[in-house]
């Protein structure tokens, strides 16, 4: 997932998160309709009014009840995209349930005699849509929906009327439903905005400036989430260490701007290797950590660490070359290796170190004869299950 399309979820999560702070305009909705329509039905003893408020206020319940039943949902875990896709979802059929509500209410007030209860139903339509313009701008698809069920009854009913003062009604309905979509996008372009520059500047401050891989700080709160969502659900997840074999051969030889290059590459590759939940950061110099989400055993923490060694050591087209260098994992498994990130990277550094000290054909010292020929693989070969990459050797030229 690129840097773009990370900030473009975060400021997605965050226009939902919005939507369920609306509390008091929901509460505001309600006890108007519930009021003003058993108001109207003991003025016109008309019973529909009655149950028409009454319905408005049990939406209006049935949304509080979903707002606190996302507070819940996202103490527990946090949103993802696909989440916020169905929660978003849910408060749509309440913000649009209230609008049908409130669409009725107008039809009903307009079919009776009473010129007060129709001068209730202009007051109630237009502070509704302006409410609701204000407060769910971010999602234009929602109050746009719900400004036709609400509007269109209330002018349809106007008009049925049919005298001078009740079709200025409804073209002043018409025309304060036109304004709020100018609205709505005006609000929904500048909230964006906004969210989306708070984003950047987020993703900044957490990410390493060469490698736009996060960086430490970034680390510790992706792994305290994962620390809670351990206690909590017990979600057990991985901690990979891994290093670039030979990057300071590679860095001598070729100069300080290509072993840049080598480490925006590595970069690239392990973050194509990796889930939604997983996250690679650079802790320094060719020092890598993978933290890898729901992980049910250490055999596919193996096999993710595996995956990343295979795709570090293809070649890297450096200054005209094709540069190899090879790559080593060591994990560590939480809770069985520890609970805490230091003790978690502890015990990962400690089986990378083992694995680099332990297999064949060891790292050894690339000789300065030719500077222009590139690392390759040594020819000796690994045990299937050694965590590492082949080690790497000078070229006959560089021997020579």
């Amino acid at each position: 997932m690129t840097a773009n399309s990370k900030i473009a979820n975060a400021v997605y999560i965050e226009f939902v998160r919005l939507l369920y702070t609306a509390r008091w305009p929901i509460v505001v909705v309600g006890c108007a309709m519930l009021t003003t329509g058993l108001a109207v039905a003991w003025q016109t003893r008309d019973v529909m009014m009655a149950v028409i408020g009454l319905t408005g206020m049990a939406v209006t319940l049935g949304r509080l009840a979903l707002c606190f039943a996302f507070d819940h949902a996202v103490a527990k875990r946090p949103l993802d995209v696909e989440t916020a896709k169905r929660w978003e979802r849910r408060l749509a059929v309440g913000v649009i349930s209230t609008g049908v509500c409130v669409g009725a209410f107008a039809v009903r007030c307009f079919l009776l005699s009473d010129l007060a209860a129709h001068m209730i139903a202009g007051g109630l339509v237009f502070g509704y849509c302006a409410g609701t313009t204000t407060r769910f701008s971010i999602r234009p698809w929602i109050v746009q929906a719900s400004l036709v069920v609400s509007v269109t009854p209330a002018v349809g009913a106007a008009l049925w009327n049919f005298d001078l003062l009740h079709v200025a009604q409804a073209v002043l309905f018409l025309l304060f439903a036109l304004g709020g979509l100018e609205l709505i996008d005006y609000i929904h372009a500048t909230t964006a905005e906004q969210l989306t520059l708070r984003a950047e500047a987020t993703r900044l401050a957490r990410a390493d400036a060469l490698t736009n891989l996060p960086n430490r700080r970034h680390l510790v709160e992706h792994f305290n989430e994962l620390a809670k969502r351990l206690a909590r659900h017990g979600e057990s997840f991985a901690v990979i260490s891994l290093d670039l074999d030979f990057f300071k051969e590679a860095n001598d030889r070729f100069g300080h701007a290509a072993g840049d290059e080598i480490l925006r590459i590595v970069a690239g590759r392990m973050t194509d290797l990796l889930a939604d939940d997983d996250l690679a950061a650079r802790i320094g110099g060719d020092e890598f950590v993978v933290v890898q989400a729901n992980v049910s055993d250490a055999a596919e923490a193996d096999d993710l660490g595996r995956r990343i060694v295979a795709a570090l050591s293809e070649p890297y087209a450096i200054a005209g070359e094709a540069v190899m260098l090879g790559a080593s994992f060591g994990r560590a498994l939480a809770p069985a290796d520890g609970v805490t990130l230091d003790e978690l990277l502890h015990k990962a550094d400690e089986a990378l170190y083992a694995v680099k000290r332990n297999r064949p054909g060891r790292v050894r010292e690339v000789a300065s004869g030719a500077d222009h020929a590139p690392l390759v693989p040594a020819i000796d070969t690994l045990p299937e299950h050694d965590q590492t990459a082949p080690a790497m050797r000078p070229t006959n030229a560089d021997a020579g």
